[in-house]
Formats: C-alpha cells, sequence, structure tokens
C-alpha cells in the first residue's frame, strides 16, 4: 500500500482540466448526474436544519462532554503548520469560516457538482503533504488506512492513472485551536469526510467512503477489501434472528424494486438515503428495534456501529458509543436483499444520533456484475444536528453569547 509518503518523492500529478470536465457532464442531460446537479443545488440552497426522523430536531442530543479527549493539540499544530506553508492564493481557495455553508458542497462522484475549497492535486507539494498529515492525526491509525485505501482505489486497469489519488477537495473551517470550533472536509470519488473538533470532542460526519470495487481486481491497492468485516457483521447480525424477527426486519420490496422508486433511489447512491445533499432528509425508523433483540444481538449491532466508526481516535471512539448506547432503545435495524454470503444487500442501523447504511452497487460500467457484490457504498449520518458538528456549535456559540437555551446556527 502506498503511503502519503509517495508525495515527497514523487512529483504530484498534473492538476486535470476538471472544471471543464465537470461541467460537460453536468450540462449531458443523457447523463444520470444531469438531473441529480440540479436537485443537489437545490438542497444545498436550503438553510439547514439537520437529518431527522420525522422533521423534528430532538434538542440536548450532543452536549459537549467535559471527558472529551481527542487529539485536538495535534490536530491544531497540523492546522496550523497546514496554513503556514500554503500560499496566500491556496489559503484564499480553501479557509472558510466555521459556519460556513461550503460544509455541505461535498459529494462522491469524480464530477464536483459544486467547486468549493482547492482540489488536492492543484496545492503545492508542501501543502498537500500537510493537508495528508492533518487527515492522519485527525483520525485513528486503522481509520486512515482504510481512508487511504479507498482514496487509492481505482477500477482503472492504467496504473499510470494517479489523478484519482489527488483528486479531492480540501475545505478548512474556523480558526484553529484547542478550546475553539473548527474543522475540516476531503471529500471526492471514494471518500467524504467531515471532521469537526471543539475542545478535546472530535466529530466525524457525514461521512462516506465507496470500497470500489469491493474486491479490488486493479488499480493500485490489488486485493484489498476495505468493509468485508461490516458486511460479514451484518449479515451474521441478520441471519441471527429468528424467522418472525427476519419479518421484521426486512424493508418491503426487492433490491430491484428499490431502483424505480425515485424516492429511494437515485444513480449515485442507489438505495443509500444519507448520501450527499441530503442534509435535511427525513428518513423514519424502520426495521426491528434493539429492544426487540437478545443480549448477544444487541452487542453484535453495537459492534457494527462501533467498526463502522473506527475511523475515530479511540477515546473520541468511546465517547461516541457511549452516546450510541444511551440510544439503544430507539435503535433500529432493517435489511433488503437475499441472506446469503454472494448475493448483493442493503441494511440499515439508525438511532437518534446515528444513521449508517451499507450498499452493494452494481457495477454500472462493467458487464456482468448487476446481480454481484460489486461495488459497496458506506454512509454514516450524525442525525439531529450531530452532522458536521452543528449541535455542538450550537451550544457553544449560546454558551459564548450568555444564553442558558440552545439555538442554532444556520448555515
Amino acid at each position: 500500500m502506498f503511503s502519503p509518503d509517495y508525495f515527497h518523492t514523487a512529483s504530484a500529478p498534473k492538476p486535470q482540466y476538471y472544471q471543464d470536465y465537470a461541467q460537460a457532464h453536468i450540462r449531458d442531460r443523457r447523463i444520470s448526474l444531469s438531473p441529480l446537479a440540479k436537485k443537489w443545488i437545490r438542497n444545498y440552497r436550503e438553510p439547514y436544519k439537520g437529518f431527522t426522523s420525522d422533521g423534528n430536531i430532538v434538542p440536548g442530543l450532543w452536549k459537549a462532554s467535559l471527558d472529551a479527549n481527542g487529539p485536538t493539540q495535534a490536530m491544531v499544530d497540523a492546522a496550523q503548520h497546514l496554513v503556514s506553508v500554503a500560499s496566500a492564493n491556496e489559503k484564499a481557495r480553501f479557509r472558510h469560516l466555521v459556519t460556513a455553508r461550503e460544509w455541505r458542497a461535498w459529494s462522491n462522484p469524480e464530477v464536483m457538482v459544486m467547486e468549493t475549497g482547492l482540489r488536492v492535486d492543484a496545492m503545492s507539494a508542501d501543502t498537500m503533504n500537510a493537508v495528508y498529515d492533518l487527515l492522519r492525526v485527525s483520525l485513528s491509525p486503522e481509520g486512515f488506512a482504510r481512508v487511504w485505501t479507498a482514496m487509492m482505489m481505482s477500477t482503472s486497469e492504467n496504473h499510470e492513472d494517479l489523478h484519482r489519488i489527488a483528486g479531492y477537495q480540501f475545505c478548512l473551517f474556523g480558526e484553529p485551536g484547542p478550546f475553539s470550533p473548527w474543522g475540516f472536509n476531503l471529500f471526492g470519488d471514494n471518500v467524504c469526510v467531515n471532521v469537526f473538533t471543539l475542545s478535546g470532542e472530535v466529530v466525524i460526519g457525514p461521512f462516506f467512503v465507496s470500497a470500489g470495487p469491493s474486491f479490488t481486481e486493479h488499480g493500485l491497492v490489488d486485493g484489498v477489501q476495505v468493509f468485508e468485516r461490516e458486511e460479514a457483521a451484518g449479515l451474521a447480525l441478520m441471519a441471527s434472528l429468528n424467522t418472525q424477527q427476519q419479518r421484521e426486519a426486512s424493508l418491503l420490496g426487492e433490491l430491484e424494486d428499490f431502483n424505480t422508486d425515485q424516492d429511494l433511489f437515485d444513480p449515485m447512491d442507489y438505495r443509500s438515503l444519507g448520501g450527499a445533499h441530503q442534509d435535511n432528509r427525513i428518513v423514519p425508523y424502520e426495521g426491528i428495534c434493539a429492544a426487540e433483540l437478545n443480549y448477544e444481538q444487541q452487542v453484535a449491532l453495537l459492534n457494527i456501529v462501533r467498526s463502522f466508526n473506527s475511523v475515530l481516535p479511540q477515546e473520541c471512539l468511546d465517547l461516541f458509543m457511549q452516546r450510541v448506547e444511551a440510544h439503544l432503545g430507539e435503535t433500529y435495524f432493517s435489511w433488503l436483499g437475499p441472506v446469503h454470503t454472494d448475493a448483493p444487500f442493503y441494511f440499515r442501523i439508525h438511532s437518534p444520533v446515528v444513521m449508517i447504511e451499507l450498499d452493494h452497487q452494481d457495477g454500472i460500467m462493467v458487464p456482468g456484475t448487476s446481480h454481484r457484490q460489486y461495488q459497496i457504498h458506506a454512509t454514516q449520518r450524525l442525525p439531529n444536528r450531530g452532522d458536521y458538528g452543528a449541535a455542538l456549535l450550537d451550544e457553544w456559540v449560546m454558551k459564548m453569547a450568555g444564553f442558558d437555551r440552545i439555538g442554532s446556527v444556520v448555515r
């Protein structure tokens, strides 16, 4: 596997003419991205409310913890180093206020719909390496390895095609400091990661990883599987349910049915409901409630959530799981598809503080993959304004302003 040190010894890929490429795809009505881009732009222009189960934000779910002990100082040092090595032009492109709407401009197609931030392959080598160092210190070692591997994946047989590695947009939000709210995002074809930090808190959401394909036959990381652990755990949990429980967990319909329902399917996210530009989406709870599971099944469900969030530094992961476990009785598991190893399937874990989805997608550009576990989209949302650290920021702003109640910072 390559590491960020690769960029110390090799010249960075030359910037592609990606603006022209993107606009050509968005304008071409024969391509599915064209109508989708218009929908995304409309959603982006809406004021930020937050992902909910019924349209109403549940207050007080994301209160700052005095026990938060994330790698804040290491993150601050890395961010300040980044700012020091970046040119004035680079900083003008990638720096934003912590309340900026640009947090929400992320998307996962290679074609960028809304240009924001600075593309990594347009940076100097020093700035590029500083971005990757900030990413590294903000994640757990396992989380960084997972994200980096996904970024390196390519279905291209041309191993010289390196533009995908650095074909990601980067934004830095706020003023990096140990007690101030700030964060960053990095997003592109296979990875979208939004990191917010404040006084020891580190929140990662929305978070998206595409393991494309889940079995990598070509590209820079041959034979690597990124989400096989979560695949196996989700399948094992569903298989452990008795017949009545499986019936309760199962969503109505077949996988193919969801491909024609415009409310439940789009060409970028397939069955996933928490993808790009779904910040205000209402997703009702569906499936079987964890309160109806036995102890071993509840542990298995929580372990899937923990595994998805292994991207977090250990102390932050422990705090996050405390928040998740506090709402175990309001957590739902749902499933779509056959219950056996080789068939594609979709599952969702949904609670007041987390929504996780794993969806197998067809290899739409690869013949013979329509009924295989070809590509995985793994998506996580933090409902009730957990995304982007918005609720924690709301609380901080009100505290600084001397208010007793929680308000909201509109993005």
